[in-house]
């Protein structure tokens, strides 16, 4: 290293090419190192809170983008309800129905499982399960007007899980379990004829149910659903021929469903299927292509529920949780077929399952059922009127 001397006589050192070399001052050093003792501990101090707070931004960046994903359509093939579900519809949910509810004549008979229809004004209940687990025969009726129940002449078996429909001046009881706690189904068809008060067997059924539904459509009877063989399959009886035939099949099966017929449609709403639970599947079945579309599903998955069609919109209402809480559904969701859309409705007073639903004169009528889930029986009724123009 070459040495030189500054003007004080002081030597100074000079780096190799000429270049000074500064001479480290002390304080300096000292300066700098407590500066990185600071900055280290600072680290060490405030690292957690920092940390804290991005998680927290964090956090809330992912709830505000799960919200934004909730609250748009739902994707296809999503599992919802323990049920997978592809909706073609839309599935938004449209604007609150109103309306009010009000208390009708109670039933005579307490009883759940039951089925009802209308057949020219008048309200007929039928069968069913008794408090104590016996199947009923029993049928009763409301003709319009009437401020109390008529005891009719009972089905020609008892039966429970049943399903009832009006057609063609006739009033028809499908099939049920005449012993559900045996696990038993049924094949027969009873038409009654209110003119003679008189109950006539017709064609069995191909395939036996019970815990089904069936509507009226075109002149014809369909049932959907229930527990049997080949429980997806939906059977059709022609009443002008005494036939039956087999037609095509739901996306899967399901039991304690809800259906319902509009505007030559036929819908299947809910239910549940052992080892799944209850569903929130919403088919519809068009017999002019013999084929099934699922639309924007339930959204309150449910089995043991019911519905009737107001104004061309299913009103659907009651079920029952399959655990050990025994809740039963009061939730009351309509569905628009034009919008392909779910709206909420004022709830249900009396939480029900195993309940019937029908429609009379612009009124929705919910009957019986039981208050909590298993064998529980009622004869509440209860009759909810829109509060809004339903008209298109």
């Amino acid at each position: 290293m070459a040495m030189g001397r500054k003007a004080d006589g002081r030597q100074r050192e000079t780096a190799p090419g000429g270049r000074r070399r500064r001479r480290l001052d002390p304080v300096e050093v000292a300066l700098f190192v407590a500066l990185c003792a600071v900055l280290a501990i600072a680290s060490i101090v405030l690292w957690p809170a920092a940390r804290a707070q991005l998680g927290a931004l964090a956090g809330r960046a992912a709830a505000r983008l799960e919200g934004e994903a909730a609250a748009g359509a739902r994707s296809p093939d999503v599992e919802v309800g323990g049920a997978r579900s592809s909706a073609t519809g839309q599935g938004a949910a449209a604007g609150p129905v109103k309306g009010s509810w009000r208390r009708g004549p109670d039933l005579p008979t307490e009883r759940s499982e039951v089925s009802a229809a209308v057949l020219d004004g008048t309200i007929y209940v039928l069968g069913g399960l008794a408090a104590d687990g016996r199947t009923l025969a029993t049928v009763e009726a409301l003709p319009p007007g009437a401020e109390a129940w008529e005891t009719l002449p009972p089905l020609p078996e008892p039966r429970d899980h049943l399903a009832a429909v009006a057609l063609d001046g006739r009033l028809y009881a499908v099939a049920g379990s005449p012993g559900w706690f045996g696990q038993q189904t049924s094949t027969t068809l009873w038409a009654y004829d209110p003119a003679s008060g008189t109950w006539e067997a017709r064609a069995p059924l191909p395939l036996g149910r019970a815990a089904h539904a069936a509507v009226a459509l075109d002149g014809k009877l369909y049932v959907a659903g229930g527990i049997g063989p080949e429980p997806e399959r939906l059977l059709v009886y022609d009443p002008a021929q005494d036939r039956w035939e087999q037609k095509a099949p739901m996306s899967r099966p399901r039991e304690h469903l809800a259906a319902a017929a509009a505007d030559g449609l036929l819908y299947a709403i809910g239910g549940r299927w052992a080892g799944v639970g209850n569903l929130d599947t919403l088919e519809v079945y068009d017999p002019a292509m013999d084929a099934w579309r699922t639309l924007a599903p339930l959204p309150t998955a449910r089995g043991g529920l019911a519905a009737a069609v107001l104004e061309g919109r299913l009103y659907v209402t009651g079920g029952e949780a399959l655990d050990e809480t025994r809740h039963t559904f009061a939730e009351l969701e309509v569905y628009d077929p034009r919008s392909e859309t779910w709206a909420s409705g004022p709830p249900l007073p009396t939480p029900r399952h195993g309940l019937a639903a029908v429609a009379r004169d612009g009124e929705l009528y919910v009957l019986a059922g039981g208050r909590l889930a298993g064998l529980e029986v009622s004869g509440v009724v209860e009759i909810f009127r829109p509060g809004v123009d339903l008209t298109p």
